[in-house]
């Protein structure tokens, strides 16, 4: 598109209306001239996009074919803008036809054939320059040094001033061109703690074209990006807003995947957006309407499905989104919260209270208070503190159900924003428990009081510092969720459920010495910079529990994970999880990610519940194994059956432990902290490599034959290292 043609879309079509799609497709096409596919680069993120003149230009569905973009494009004013969800992208030199894309990408933003470039945190100058350019480094985004060049690319991973951002702006608007990337989930961990959308300077000024960097992730299983000239129209959000009205308004009615696909494009875009009210925001309540017949409520007996309630759910996950979006007090309670996570007694008392933060212990600091839906919570920390990272974060259940065909609760209901002054206050429209994020990198800083308002008392017991009498009186506390901790793992469940628990201090000792177990086997104890984490929740994001930070489970679960009899057996899927925490690449290949876990978790019933250590799930009963044992030996593809049936898999590593003892398979773990054995495998084919040798030295035995058995690929030279070792296999096979 050239300049002309830009500025006649802009005079001929009326505010807000959208580029054609032939016209899309044709500008597409231009800057994808030549390039069939171009490889992933590490970790990238989707673009937000809702201009007028925006558009994506690599693009790949998730496992819902839902379409997200890694690069877009947009006009603004006079010049032009487009973004990499990653940036390694800058570079060039990714492979396939990533060296043809980037060459197209400065031709069209700089809309000449040779513009000149000047580039900013990164080192492809020599690349440009390979591709016909005449390049060189920018040392600062100021007008006098932007104006030497027609198009300026920018690696955006650090902080960049609101300055440099309007600098940038403006000599986009003059007719320059600007190409950026970044890892937006990244910016917290390159920026100090900073928010994205806060305190990017550059990604804001540009958000004036309708583009953004997300902190969002996305691409996972993807390895590269197709180049397809058509896309779909409601990848822009501003398209499918139009789109949503419409049909509100009696216009054609969106199909299931449409509204899927525009409502994914608005929440993207809504995720790039800096708190409080904006341009966006009202176009999407103004699309929503008044709620009346469409509002509803999602519970467990009534959920709202994509198929019978596309456009309540749209209306709430709209609502959400503005929600978390908007300016830090003020906020009225969202009808859903009374569900879930609950409502605050009417009575309950808000109280001031100081809270001990230590920086050495990254994460969220437990402060025993709760914050009522709609009401104003006030943090205040030390000046010197102010703008280094830290947050405040009201409510534990931060999974989100946006991408899931049920919704039994609101899909985003918890709120987190950075402390950038010494006081800041807050409220969110469903409430929860309060807490004091703290960033890994504060670890030095010292030990601090904040000093919370208006909170609501939460049960929360911590051993060492509260006994059993005291508990009694710590759960009558009104707050609707409580939580327990320790050093090692803090569980955090509804307050009903706190009440039925008569012995915190065994309960919590118990939880100690299941994480400390799986610390010890793996040699990890020394990592640990801060207590494991699991929560109770209404409905979780994936699976019937998830790891991660927290680890969630179902709140059907609660009791099981506070009643120590249940806890003891079978306590499979808590064991499963922690053991996820606690997996590494040096021993988890491809194959084996629901199955280390498995191995570490049934060390705790070994180690801590003294019991049979076999006993924990029927998949690996004795007569599951001989069952796993015959389909390998029928197997005709040993390596593919054995990798995509975790029990069966976990047979192998069973077998290995019967005849060689749990020290085994600590050995072998703890082999990775040394030299003995060589350097840690650099990729799976190393990884299979370094178990048979590492495994077999540990137990004196030559495994290769029992690898094959299993199908366990290993090298030929894995194979000779060990074949001095006497040969074993287990009796039976």
């Amino acid at each position: 598109m050239n300049q002309s043609v830009i500025l006649l879309f802009i005079a001929t079509f009326a505010l807000h209306a959208q580029m054609p799609p032939a016209l899309v497709n044709a500008e597409r096409a231009k800057i994808l001239e030549g390039v069939q596919s171009v490889p992933k680069s590490g970790a990238p993120g989707p673009i937000g996009i809702w201009g007028n003149i925006a558009f994506p230009i690599l693009s790949a569905p998730d496992k819902d074919g839902v379409e997200m973009a890694v690069a877009a494009a947009a006009g603004y004013a006079k010049g032009r803008i487009i973004l990499f969800g990653h940036n390694s992208f800058l570079d060039g030199g990714i492979g396939g036809d990533h060296a043809q894309l980037m060459k197209n990408c400065v031709k069209w933003a700089g809309n000449k054939e040779k513009p000149r470039v000047g580039l900013k945190g990164s080192n492809a100058i020599a690349f440009y320059k390979q591709q016909g350019f005449d390049a060189e480094s920018v040392t600062e985004l100021t007008p006098k040094q932007l104006n030497e060049y027609d198009v300026v690319i920018v690696n955006m991973q650090g902080v960049v001033s609101n300055e440099e951002g309007a600098a940038v702006a403006e000599f986009v608007k003059g007719g320059g061109g600007f190409i950026g990337g970044m890892t937006g989930w990244a910016f917290d961990q390159t920026s100090g703690g900073k928010d994205l959308a806060v305190s990017h300077g550059l990604n804001q000024a540009i958000m004036a074209a309708g583009v953004a960097i997300t902190d969002m992730s996305a691409f996972d299983n993807l390895r590269r990006f197709e180049a397809r000239f058509e896309l779909p129209q409601m990848m822009n959000a501003s398209d499918a807003i139009a789109s949503i009205k419409k049909q509100r308004e009696g216009g054609p009615t969106l199909d299931a995947a449409a509204m899927k696909q525009g409502t994914n494009a608005i929440q993207l875009a809504m995720a790039s957006q800096p708190p409080g009210r904006n341009n966006l925001q009202t176009a999407v309540l103004a699309a929503l309407g008044n709620a009346g017949a469409d509002s509803a409520i999602p519970t467990k007996q009534a959920p709202l499905t994509l198929d019978k309630h596309a456009t309540q759910r749209l209306r709430l996950g709209m609502e959400t989104r503005v929600l978390r979006l908007s300016s830090g007090e003020g906020i009225a309670p969202h009808p859903a919260h009374e569900v879930f996570p609950g409502k605050v007694p009417a009575d309950a008392e808000r109280i001031t209270s100081e809270v001990k933060v230590i920086p050495g212990i990254n994460g969220w600091t437990s402060t025993g208070l709760y914050a009522a839906a709609g009401e104003t919570i006030t943090v205040t920390l030390p000046e010197n503190l102010a703008d280094k990272g830290y947050a405040l974060r009201i409510g534990c259940h931060s999974d989100t159900l946006y991408h899931l065909d049920k919704w039994e609760r609101a899909p985003d209901i918890t709120r987190s924003v950075p402390l950038t002054t010494s006081t800041t206050e807050m409220s969110s429209a469903f409430g929860g428990l309060i807490y004091i994020e703290v960033p890994s990198r504060a670890k030095d800083d010292a030990t601090f009081t904040a000093t919370i308002q208006n909170g609501v008392p939460a049960p929360l017991f911590v051993l060492g510092v509260d006994d059993d009498a005291k508990w009694k009186e710590i759960r009558q506390r009104p707050a609707p969720w409580a939580e327990m901790a320790c050093d090692k793992i803090i569980i955090s469940f509804p307050r009903e459920v706190g009440q039925a628990i008569n012995n915190p201090t065994e309960l919590m000792q118990f939880w100690k010495a299941v994480v400390e177990a799986q610390d010890e086997i793996t040699n990890q104890a020394a990592e640990r910079t801060r207590p494991e984490r699991i929560v109770a929740d209404a409905q979780i994001s994936a699976g019937y529990m998830h790891s991660g930070y927290p680890i969630m489970i179902p709140t059907s679960a609660g009791p099981e994970m506070t009643t120590l009899t249940r806890l003891k057996f079978p306590g499979w899927g808590f064991y499963h999880e922690i053991g996820h925490n606690h997996q590494r690449r040096t021993f988890t290949f491809d194959g084996t990610g629901e199955v280390t876990n498995n191995v570490i978790g049934m060390y705790c019933y070994e180690a801590v519940l003294k019991k049979d250590w076999l006993i924990g799930h029927g998949g690996i009963t004795e007569e599951s194994r001989k069952d796993h044992i015959k389909k390998i030996k029928a197997a005709k593809d040993k390596w593919q059956t054995w990798k995509s049936d975790p029990f069966l898999a976990l047979t192998t590593y069973i077998q290995l432990i019967q005849e060689f003892g749990w020290e085994s398979w600590r050995k072998y773990l703890h082999s990775f902290d040394g030299t003995e054995y060589g350097p840690e495998p650099k990729g799976d084919d190393e990884a299979r490599d370094q178990f048979l040798i590492r495994y077999s030295k540990i137990a004196n035995k030559n495994l290769g034959p029992f690898f094959d058995f299993w199908g366990i690929p290993v090298s030929s030279s894995a194979k000779a290292e060990v074949s001095k070792l006497e040969a074993w296999m287990p009796k039976g096979l």
